[in-house]
């Protein structure tokens, strides 16, 4: 095979399983393709699964297998029961997986690990007539593996048909698209406007192929594609005479209420939610536009190049397609290496996302009625048993995970469908679909520093809800929550958190309103807006005078204490008085002055017991999960260390100072504690009695000096439950980081043991 377009042809030219001999013998098989007769069928256990099946020889126990998938399955489930039954009745042999659906023409070329279970496919899956340059290039790749050793030849199958070859290509088409796509918007004088404007831009047009897939953009699989090159031939200027109109006048606005311009698009959904609505930094640069040549970059280098699936990676198959999943690594790839290590910002393997996701369920729905394994067994995915059934449904459907420094959301996107998931099993009675917008708007939250991460991490989320949208009718499908209200930017580390001592006021209707304002659409959507900033401002000020009593009180009580006298009439000695009430009074200043400057109508600074004041009443969430950043306080301004040095105590009693003393090591190794330790006591605060963090942190603060302060607060506030090490995991990060899992609940009793798990291989 020499070119793509050869390769190409073979895959449009498999109409049925007989005319799959061509691809069979390209990819290294002989010819002459047998056909399984009844027999063999049941020897091999896959004809309730395949019918018309043919299979061809290879080298040594390489075994093609050419079969029309089950028209009552889905491809996913199809293609995992044959190879489920093949792995355990043909053990001596390693297979190809060719899968043909005459009727839609897809076509599907999967493999897996012989002997591993449960087993974990990995495919390639295309459509006769919609072959894309991605599936030429791994058919090619597949085509070119000629190694001697059959185990060697499998295994290289594997690799290619995995999603990670794939993504190593598209992380670097995203990285060239989007930089030249920021040099080409004019006017823009500010380079970070024109990289934040690129971004927002690619990362919608991604979006719309994820629903391409679904036929919801006037069922037209190459809708995008198409516009371009029609709005080409008629003279140019594709962002404003297509985009904008697109954008504002068609996703972004109901159907009844659209002009002539937006209906000439055909069935278009709306969306809502606001992704397709103007960001502030677009009503800033409302003059700026993105060139066409530019435009076409963004076509042909990136867009119709890949095969995009809503569908994300899962512990049961890898797809040779781009899934949402890679939203959150192209932006790590966008990241220059130095704003890398300066933010702590790095992406998170999903094979740990599910490990902790999955492990802070478990502790989280564990009580005196439901016992652990009872849990675990239900988060796996088996059905309860009746006892346990209507317990697990009742704590699930009450439960409030937030990640506080949720990046691109992988973490909130996996509790989604995990508890959508254990819903459904439980014995919710309403589609998968119904049930996912229920708990994103319900029990999903999340906080990050970082504008351009929150957009992505809302992007994904959207996206696991359209993809289990049934609706195959575009003007039918329902809009997209908004959850700008749940998933916020802010500093998880300032502000107030949710420990009830900081007197958070009864917050009537709040979270009912957040629900209302997640539905509404059109002026209702901002009316309610209005009203929760509203809300929001009101309990900010409050928070504000109650600091000041607070503050007042404790500056009357020292002074009170100092004039004091004994019975001698001696007064007491208060040592570092003048440095206290120093410090209060400066406290004291700078909350009159926020609370003059909210009364005026400034920018309201984020704080979980006002931005969260529902969730903050009712004691904190139940689950706080994620992987916080991971920067040395050093790396921070002086006057930040002070902030934070005042506000958290794992910073102000950081050093061990047994350990110190015993090695014979300055107590100023406390200066090198992570903001990680930081998170972890922002995360406990944050979290319920009862309630459970589980966290990815450098494996560091069990070891070193300067991790003194984090343990003894684990110590003191929580019950451990799991820890594991993972420094000897290998580079799960792609990056030089050595880290650890902690599993624990606040402490309401000291009955739980601690448990250990082993490493992943």
């Amino acid at each position: 095979m020499q070119t793509l377009a050869d390769a190409a042809a073979l895959l449009d030219s498999i109409t049925s399983v007989a005319s799959s001999g061509p691809l069979l013998t390209a990819l290294g098989f002989n010819p002459g393709a047998v056909a399984l007769d009844h027999a063999a069928f049941h020897q091999l256990g896959i004809g309730a699964h395949a019918q018309n099946a043919r299979i061809a020889r290879g080298t040594g126990s390489l075994r093609a297998l050419a079969f029309e998938l089950d028209s009552a399955l889905e491809t996913r489930i199809a293609i995992t029961r044959v190879a489920s039954k093949l792995s355990t009745t043909a053990t001596h042999l390693t297979w190809l997986l060719v899968g043909i659906r005459q009727a839609s023409g897809e076509i599907v070329i999967a493999s897996w690990h012989q002997g591993r279970l449960p087993i974990r496919v990995a495919a390639l899956v295309t459509h006769r007539g919609h072959v894309v340059d991605s599936d030429a290039e791994t058919i090619c790749a597949l085509a070119a593996t000629r190694i001697e050793s059959d185990v060697l030849t499998h295994l290289r199958w594997l690799d290619i048909l995995d999603r990670q070859a794939i993504g190593r290509r598209f992380f670097a088409a995203f990285q060239r698209v989007v930089e030249s796509l920021a040099r080409s918007l004019h006017p823009c004088a500010n380079p970070d406007d024109c990289f934040q404007m690129a971004l927002l831009y690619v990362s919608r047009l991604l979006f719309l192929s994820f629903l391409e897939t679904k036929g919801w953009l006037d069922r037209d699989h190459q809708f995008m594609a198409n516009a371009y090159a029609d709005c080409m031939m008629t003279g140019g200027q594709f962002h404003n005479r297509v985009l904008t109109p697109l954008f504002f006048g068609t996703l972004n606005t109901a159907t009844r209420n659209r002009a002539k311009r937006a209906q000439a698009f055909g069935r278009i959904p709306f969306l809502n939610g606001g992704l397709f609505a103007r960001s502030p930094l677009e009503r800033q640069l409302a003059r700026a536009s993105f060139t066409d040549e530019a435009m076409g970059s963004v076509f042909g280098d990136l867009l119709t190049r890949y095969r995009f699936t809503a569908r994300e990676d899962t512990t049961s198959w890898s797809e040779a397609s781009i899934d949402p999943e890679m939203l959150g690594k192209s932006f790590e790839s966008l990241m220059a290496s130095d704003r890398r290590r300066r933010t702590g910002a790095f992406y998170t393997p999903q094979r740990l996302v599910e490990r902790v996701a999955s492990s802070a369920l478990e502790c989280a729905l564990t009580s005196d009625n439901i016992t652990r394994d009872a849990a675990a067994a239900a988060i796996r995915g088996e059905i309860p048993s009746a006892r346990y059934r209507s317990r697990l449904l009742h704590s699930v459907e009450a439960i409030r995970i937030l990640d506080p420094a949720c990046g691109s959301g992988a973490f909130l996107v996996y509790a989604l469908e995990q508890i959508s998931s254990l819903r459904l099993r439980l014995g919710d009675l309403r589609s998968l679909h119904a049930i996912r917008r229920t708990v994103l708007t319900a029990s999903i939250f999340g906080v990050d520093v970082n504008p351009v991460a929150v957009w992505l991490c809302e992007l994904r989320l959207w996206l696991s809800m359209a993809i289990e949208d049934p609706e195959t009718n575009p003007l039918r499908v329902t809009a997209l929550p908004n959850i700008d209200r749940q998933i916020r930017v802010g500093d998880s580390l300032r502000g107030r958190d949710c420990d009830r001592r900081h007197h958070i006021p009864e917050v009537g209707g709040l979270s009912r309103m957040r629900l209302r304002y997640s539905r509404a659409v059109g002026p209702r959507k901002k009316s309610l807006a209005r009203a929760l900033d509203d809300i929001e401002r009101a309990y900010a000020i409050n928070a504000t005078l109650r600091s000041q009593e607070v503050l007042i009180a404790n500056r009357k009580e020292l002074i009170a204490a100092a004039r004091s006298r004994d019975l001698f009439g001696t007064r007491h000695r208060t040592p570092g008085l003048t440095v206290r009430l120093r410090t209060l009074r400066s406290q004291l200043t700078a909350v009159r002055a926020q609370h003059r400057a909210l009364t005026t109508g400034s920018a309201l600074p984020f704080s979980f017991n006002t931005h969260f004041a529902d969730v903050a009443a009712g004691g904190g969430f139940d689950i706080v999960l994620g992987n916080p950043p991971w920067v040395r306080t050093h790396n921070l301004s002086v006057e930040e260390r002070q902030r934070l040095r005042l506000e958290y105590r794992v910073f102000r009693e950081s050093a061990w100072q047994e350990g110190a003393g015993r090695a014979a090591a300055s107590h100023g190794f406390a200066g090198q504690v992570d903001l990680a330790a930081l998170f972890v006591e922002r995360s406990t605060r944050l979290t319920r009695i009862g309630g459970t963090v589980a966290l990815i942190v450098p494996a560091k603060l069990w070891r070193s000096l300067a991790g003194g302060g984090v343990r003894s607060l684990l110590q003191r506030e929580t019950e451990l439950k799991e820890i594991h090490d993972l420094t000897d995991a290998g580079q799960l990060f792609g990056a030089t980081v050595y880290p650890s899992v902690i599993v624990a609940r606040r402490k309401q009793s000291a009955t739980d043991q601690m448990r250990f798990f082993p490493s992943p291989a």
